[in-house]
């Protein structure tokens, strides 16, 4: 059988997901002679502009692991999700794993419209079995998603004909403190079309006549926010 070169890209500052991920690679090397692994590991301190620029110069990766939470240290509008970007736009045939500590379905959004990447996993789930059955997975050109992500994909699907982007920053602005006068100037919307998402989200909800801070509180318990 004719040997199969992985060549990876690794950005990831958890020291237990990179201990999960060499055990993996060791793992799915032993049981598959015909499987070699080749790749690079970025680290807070190496992630500058020269050395990203000089990843885009190499052959092409097969697979992108990257922790969405990185600190990312390069310039000042470069952020992960554009980092992601500029990687898939010069290894398209690459696969994406993206693994992030805060797992919401409003980061699940923004992930899935930005990236859409090929793995997500929730580093509550993160464990060694996990980890190696997403690579596995990877390799068999499958998707991923670990059970937390899974469990938010489904709260996602529920109220998809109910709440729209608009909906979600909404939320999300309450959460960060903006006032409500504030939000047109966030959201884009008019203060009398942002009072009425309000009220339907507070029905969506069941939480008609109860406080934003209530409703806040509820969407973050249920995992939206």
């Amino acid at each position: 059988m004719e040997t199969q070169i992985v060549k990876y890209l690794l950005i990831e500052h958890l020291p237990v997901l990179q201990e999960g991920f060499h055990h993996s690679i060791t793992m799915i090397s032993e049981n598959n002679s015909h499987i070699n692994f080749s790749g690079k590991e970025i680290n807070n301190r190496q992630a500058d502009g020269n050395f990203i620029a000089s990843l885009l110069n190499a052959t092409a990766l097969d697979l992108i692991w990257m922790n969405i939470d990185f600190p990312m240290p390069i310039q000042e509008k470069q952020s992960p999700f554009t980092l992601l970007e500029t990687l898939r736009k010069h290894n398209p045939e690459g696969r994406i794993v993206i693994s992030l500590q805060q797992a919401t379905v409003y980061s699940l959004r923004r992930i899935f419209q930005k990236i859409n990447p090929h793995c997500i996993l929730a580093l509550t789930d993160c464990d060694q079995k996990t980890i190696y059955n997403a690579l596995n997975a990877l390799l068999q050109k499958e998707v991923f998603y670990s059970k937390a992500i899974l469990l938010l994909l489904h709260k996602f699907l529920q109220t998809f004909e109910s709440m729209d982007n608009a909906d979600y920053s909404i939320l999300h602005e309450l959460d960060l403190g903006t006032a409500v006068t504030a939000l047109p100037e966030k959201v884009l919307l008019s203060h009398s079309t942002i009072l009425t998402r309000r009220t339907q989200l507070k029905t969506l909800f069941n939480l008609i006549g109860k406080p934003d801070a209530d409703l806040v509180r509820e969407v973050k318990r249920l995992g939206y926010i």
